[in-house]
C-alpha cells in the first residue's frame, strides 16, 4: 500500500455515551473499584452512562493523544482513569472537554455522573463544574 494511507490511525470506539479510558498502567483492582463506583446509581437515582474502555494500548497515553483518538461522537466530554485516579481514593477521574478544548479537571468517581448527565445534555455549562473544584482542582458535587 502506497501514499497517505500507509500508517493506520488508532481510534477509540465510537459510542453514543461518554467514554472512560484507562490509561493507568497499573491497578487493575483498583480500575475494577473505580468502574462500580462510577457505575453505581446515587440516592436519587442518577449514574454516568459511559462505556468503559480497557485496552493496553491506551496505558500510560497522553490525555492530548486520547483527545485526537476520538471518533465523531455526540458526548461533549472524555473521562480518563489515569495513574492519578486509580492510585487515590475517591478516584478523582480526569474530564477532558472535546468541544471547546478547555482545561480538563477531575472529578470524584461517585460523582462523575453529574457531570456526565448535565454536560451532554446541555443542562449546565464547563465552568460549572470546573469553578466549583476544590483546591486540589477536584469537583467533589456542588455543596
Amino acid at each position: 500500500m502506497h501514499g497517505r494511507h500507509t500508517h493506520l490511525v488508532r481510534s477509540l470506539p465510537k459510542s453514543a455515551n461518554s467514554l472512560l479510558v484507562r490509561s493507568a498502567r497499573r491497578g487493575s483492582a483498583e480500575w475494577k473499584l473505580l468502574l462500580a463506583a462510577v457505575g453505581s446509581e446515587n440516592d436519587d437515582g442518577f449514574r454516568a452512562y459511559v462505556d468503559a474502555v480497557d485496552s493496553r494500548r491506551w496505558y500510560g497515553e497522553d490525555v492530548r493523544v486520547l483527545r485526537a483518538a476520538m471518533p465523531p461522537t455526540d458526548a461533549s466530554v472524555l473521562f480518563v482513569a489515569d495513574d492519578i485516579a486509580v492510585a487515590t481514593p475517591d478516584f478523582p477521574i480526569l474530564v477532558v472537554d472535546l468541544r471547546d478544548g478547555r482545561p480538563p479537571f477531575r472529578c470524584i468517581a461517585a460523582e462523575l455522573w453529574a457531570v456526565d448527565n448535565n454536560l451532554n445534555v446541555s443542562n449546565m455549562d464547563w465552568e460549572d463544574f470546573a469553578d466549583a473544584v476544590d483546591q486540589n482542582g477536584v469537583y467533589r458535587g456542588l455543596i
